[in-house]
């Protein structure tokens, strides 16, 4: 009698449909476990600049002032949520560029034009900042009028001091199952859903219904 040699095409058909559904299987599953460890990246990004932020006031905020990005933004006397956060990079207190970048979020602040960095400083580089912060217009007055100066270690812990961006597409997920990492004053991260925040327009939103948003005071 002759040896069989090798599959039939029956036998290998079988074999490339069993493949096929352990990767149908496996994928997903995969997928979501990669997301999961970027999360986790986004969480530490933000507890690394929570802790930059201590710093800052320790050395040189006099435990009382953060830092004041003046003359970097787009006028002298003005600057953006992104920038803010990107203060850190240039006082030399968070020196890992990578650090302001979620690992999710393609968004990266209009390259880096809105802040000054567009492709201004190599180390930098053209990607500099995909998280939203404190801006100059979030200082206020008891009408909600923004008043000038230094943001001063004085805001409630639990109120947010950065987190995911909105502009451009969602960080984490999608608009019905995805999420953002958001930074408090008291160095806390918190990941919040779809089902307890906007997405899409939570960063910056100035009203929603009778309260103000969580985010209101954050820009990227």
């Amino acid at each position: 009698m002759k040896k069989r040699h090798g599959f039939t095409l029956i036998e290998l058909l079988v074999v490339i449909a069993i493949i096929a559904i352990l990767a149908g299987m496996l994928l997903p599953a995969l997928a979501r476990a990669r997301e999961e460890a970027r999360r986790i990246r986004c969480r530490n990004n933000l507890n690394q600049l929570a802790k930059g932020f201590a710093t800052y006031l320790n050395e040189h905020g006099d435990n009382r002032f953060y830092p004041c990005p003046l003359g970097r933004g787009t006028t002298a006397t003005t600057y953006n949520g992104a920038e803010w956060l990107a203060s850190l990079y240039w006082s030399g207190v968070v020196p890992d560029p990578g650090v302001f970048i979620c690992p999710s979020s393609p968004d990266t602040n209009e390259a880096g034009a809105d802040m000054g960095t567009h492709k201004a400083v190599t180390s930098f580089g053209s990607q500099t900042v995909s998280y939203a912060g404190m801006h100059y217009d979030s200082l206020t007055d008891t009408d909600g009028a923004a008043i000038s100066g230094a943001i001063r270690d004085d805001f409630p812990p639990n109120m947010p001091m950065g987190s995911d961006d909105t502009q451009g597409s969602i960080n984490h997920g999608e608009e019905d199952n995805g999420g953002m990492a958001i930074l408090f004053f008291d160095s806390h991260v918190e990941f919040k859903t779809n089902t307890e925040l906007d997405l899409n327009e939570g960063v910056g939103a100035t009203s929603s219904g009778d309260r103000k948003p969580l985010l209101w005071q954050l820009k990227n």
